[in-house]
């Protein structure tokens, strides 16, 4: 299939390059993924209290052979992820969390690195239940400008100008992990993710990425799950022929996530 048939056929491309978001509407069928998701919560949790700060979340990694829905879903949405960036992609660790509250205005990222997140919630979402509202088009480099001082002033701020995105279960959320985005109005509500960014080419590009991927694996940030039953890259993973197995390994985040779970052994 051609790139051109491909971006048709996902019907997302121009969204998400001109707003920084787009929606896939029923890409997945949402009950095994569900019922994973509550299963690592429920199994995978060592400390239940969720963890504090701006946003309160609970979170275990879902990329090994007890999470096959989670893996699925991870290598389809792989296909899309190359579709947007039309190059191939390297996927972060897919992982299930249950949020609490509101999200303030925020991103997920400011390294200069191109990402991209998927988001899967689990409840229909809508205005006043908790669903991701995003500012269109905030992952250009002049509109962030603009917006720096709300993320300040304004980050708990629900009148903003943001689009509310409405979801069901089985829907995919494509945001620009640039994209300023918040939650109002919710409670308690479970989310699937993974996220992806190119593979880099050329020494610039590969300190940039490393960057990124040591950001994810902080040495010294205790995720409170067991991490021995639910690894950032389980042992299917890394025994697979996927070809982001070897360039991750190349590198070395799996080393980063190997000094991030240790600590949080060492918690225990």
């Amino acid at each position: 299939m051609d790139m051109e048939s491909r971006r048709d056929e996902c019907g997302v491309y121009e969204s998400f390059r001109t707003f920084g978001f787009a929606l896939l509407r029923q890409f997945f069928d949402p009950g095994p993924l569900a019922m994973e998701v509550d299963r690592v919560l429920s199994d995978g949790l060592i400390r239940r209290p969720p963890l504090t700060g701006d946003i309160r979340f609970q979170y275990v990694p879902m990329m090994t052979a007890e999470t096959p829905a989670s893996l699925s879903l991870l290598d389809r949405l792989g296909a899309v992820a190359e579709m947007l960036f039309e190059t191939p992609v390297l996927p972060t660790r897919a992982k299930g969390t249950r949020y609490f509250g509101e999200t303030p205005w925020h991103v997920d990222s400011a390294l200069p690195v191109e990402s991209l997140g998927c988001l899967a919630y689990l409840e229909a979402m809508g205005p006043d239940t908790g669903a991701l509202r995003v500012m269109p088009g905030s992952h250009r480099s002049t509109l962030d400008e603009a917006l720096r001082e709300v993320r300040a002033a304004g980050a708990r701020d629900p009148s903003l100008p943001g689009h509310v995105i409405a979801t069901d279960p089985g829907d995919i959320i494509l945001m620009n992990e640039h994209v300023l985005h918040a939650a109002f109005g919710g409670s308690v509500r479970r989310q699937w993710r993974v996220d992806y960014l190119r593979v880099p080419v050329g020494v610039e590009e590969i300190i940039l990425a490393k960057s990124y991927f040591a950001s994810l694996y902080d040495p010294e940030w205790d995720g409170g799950y067991d991490v021995d039953r639910y690894p950032s890259y389980g042992t299917d993973w890394r025994r697979s022929s996927r070809a982001a197995v070897r360039q991750l390994e190349t590198l070395g985040v799996y080393e980063a996530a190997s000094a991030h779970e240790a600590f949080i052994r060492s918690r225990l």
